[in-house]
């Protein structure tokens, strides 16, 4: 196999990007499926017609997709992102950095001999 000479690597972004789009489609599948969930137990007066179902769904797709693209979304994009980016680029992300700096946070640890202090955000 031949590499091209002229080919440039590929930046930090652009090797994380494929994962972060896989990552940001489950969390739009999920927070679709609650969406859809949470509708169910909500009592109707009347019944609605297929049409009216139809692009209720859509409308609740578009939700779903506004929320997983979000930074503030569920939470559930960068808890996928931590399982399914490989090693070699987590250690340049600071997923990992970030996710206990929170963990820490909520817990209300602050301890000045971590191994964290001084990472940022």
């Amino acid at each position: 196999m031949k590499i091209n000479p002229l080919s440039k690597p590929l930046s930090h972004a652009e090797q994380i990007k494929p994962y972060k789009e896989i990552a940001e489609g489950m969390e739009e599948q999920f927070t679709n499926y609650l969406i859809d969930q949470m509708k169910k137990g909500i009592p109707k007066d009347e019944a609605s017609s297929s049409a009216q179902n139809y692009y209720e769904s859509l409308r609740d797709q578009e939700y779903a997709a506004k929320m997983a693209q979000s930074d503030t979304g569920i939470g559930l994009k960068r808890t996928i992102l931590e399982q399914i980016l490989p090693a070699h680029l987590k250690k340049t992300t600071g997923v990992n950095q970030q996710g206990q700096i929170a963990y820490n946070k909520s817990q209300g640890v602050q301890d000045a001999t971590s191994p964290l202090k001084g990472v940022e955000k």
